[in-house]
Parts: C-alpha cells; sequence; structure tokens
C-alpha cells in the first residue's frame, strides 16, 4: 500500500509540475509574439488540472505522514 501510495505521489507531483512549467512557458511565448489570447487560453486550459493534480499529491503526502518510515522519531 506504501509503495502504491508513494508512485501515485511521484506521479501527481511531477504532472503538476510539468503542466505549470508548460503554462508558464505557453504564456510566455504568447508575450513574446504579441498575443494575448495565447496567455489567457493557456491559462484557462491548464490551471484546473495543475490544481488538482497538487491538491492530490498533497492528500497523498498527508496520508504517508502516518506510515511509520515517514514519521519522527522523538530522541528526547
Amino acid at each position: 500500500m506504501q509503495l502504491l501510495l508513494e508512485r501515485l505521489f511521484t506521479i501527481c507531483l511531477l504532472l503538476s509540475l510539468l503542466l505549470a512549467l508548460s503554462m508558464v512557458l505557453s504564456q510566455l511565448t504568447g508575450i513574446i509574439i504579441g498575443n494575448g489570447e495565447v496567455v489567457v487560453q493557456s491559462s484557462e486550459i491548464l490551471t484546473q488540472p495543475t490544481i488538482i493534480l497538487a491538491a492530490i499529491f498533497s492528500g497523498l503526502a498527508f496520508i504517508l505522514g502516518f506510515f511509520p518510515k515517514y514519521q519522527e522519531k522523538n530522541n528526547s
């Protein structure tokens, strides 16, 4: 179970970062070529999937925090 959650976390994290990077690059391209419609369209298309993937990997990170491997040990 832990291995599956770790892989899902990694996949969602990478996809979220790739979508965010592609959104920024497409907006930068739109600015460079002077086409405001490209900037707006890239934001409208890519914002929601990026946020959803970020929420999923955040939830997975929260769940993984309950596994013994990820819990901090108290050295007091």
